[in-house]
């Protein structure tokens, strides 16, 4: 009996006094991953993290950008005017006032949304589209156009009508009330059609409300038929070659209203805590086929979930 002590001793000894000198040259960390590693192409994470993940400068922009939401229909014979106006007030500030056309009407999709027949075949409606609207309709939304400016509310009422847009835009940006800054920066792999997203967001101001992050996935334009107003002269009203600008394609996470931002969000690329005001949220998502990247943007913004008023937007192309 002793015998067989003494070996187990010492085979236990051996071991334990084995394991105890190992030396590990390259101990494996873990990563931290919140991005879908399959649309990477010919790199691993963390390649991609040492050689592509971006390193965001201090934020020099002083600006509160405009993001008008235009609420349409490819049959609603008053949008072109709408559409019209929206492009004017970009086209006259550039880079302060962005516009989206959201397909959806009051409450989810009416009949100026609705496909029929072979005319009317492209369904612009998102779910992402039906989610917004259910969640920010107000009195004022009666049917379309209509339209949100940083869904601010002016009158008592979120959505106004589109001869005002100007005007209230106008407030906004003169007013100039910059509570949160926003960066983002893009990495696209063609060949996967993987589409990296990367953002930063600086609370500028103490600020307590719930606030979310949204990323709207946007086309340039596109052609396809239009009810037109009467007095425009197209034949049974309706512009067979019309171009659609700035047509909401959905959400990259698929989430309308989007991303809670919280102090979850404050570590770097390797899952780091870090001290500040400053949070970071990034994306993967695989571009559908039927999209070209060079004629997609991507939306970027945030807004506070109790009141929905858009503190600030910014453009971000999917190829720069």
């Amino acid at each position: 009996m002793k015998t067989y002590l003494i070996v187990i001793f010492s085979i236990i000894s051996v071991v334990v006094f084995n394991t105890s000198c190992d030396k590990i040259d390259n101990p494996y960390l873990p990563q931290y991953v919140d991005i879908d590693t399959t649309l990477l192409d010919g790199i691993d994470i963390v390649t991609y993290k040492n050689t592509l993940w971006p390193s965001f400068s201090s934020n020099s922009n002083t600006n509160r950008n405009v993001l008008i939401e235009d609420y349409t229909g490819h049959k609603c014979i008053n949008c072109p005017e709408a559409a019209l106006a929206l492009h004017d007030l970009k086209e006259s500030n550039p880079n302060r006032i962005y516009g989206v056309g959201i397909h959806m009407g009051p409450n989810g999709n009416t009949s100026f949304q609705n496909t029929s027949g072979s005319i009317f075949s492209t369904d612009y409606t998102t779910n992402e589209g039906l989610e917004i609207s259910m969640n920010i309709s107000d009195g004022g939304f009666i049917g379309n156009p209509s339209g949100t400016i940083n869904r601010k509310t002016f009158g008592g009422q979120i959505f106004q009508n589109y001869t005002s847009w100007g005007s209230y835009a106008t407030t906004i940006l003169n007013e100039n009330q910059l509570d949160i800054n926003l960066q983002a920066k893009v990495n696209y792999f063609p060949s996967k059609r993987g589409v990296f997203l990367h953002t930063e967001i600086d609370v500028l101001n103490s600020m307590s409300e719930d606030l979310y992050q949204v990323v709207y996935l946007v086309e340039d334009s596109t052609i396809s038929p239009q009810s037109m107003p009467s007095s425009w002269s197209f034949p049974n009203n309706t512009d067979l070659n019309y171009t659609h600008k700035d047509v909401h394609r959905g959400c990259i996470d698929g989430k309308g209203m989007g991303r809670k931002i919280t102090s979850e969000n404050k570590i770097d690329k390797d899952g780091n805590i870090l001290e500040g005001n400053k949070y970071y949220l990034n994306y993967s998502y695989k571009l559908p086929e039927q999209y070209n990247p060079e004629n997609m943007h991507l939306l970027i913004y945030v807004y506070n979930n109790t009141s929905k008023e858009i503190y600030q937007v910014i453009k971000q192309e999917i190829i720069e």
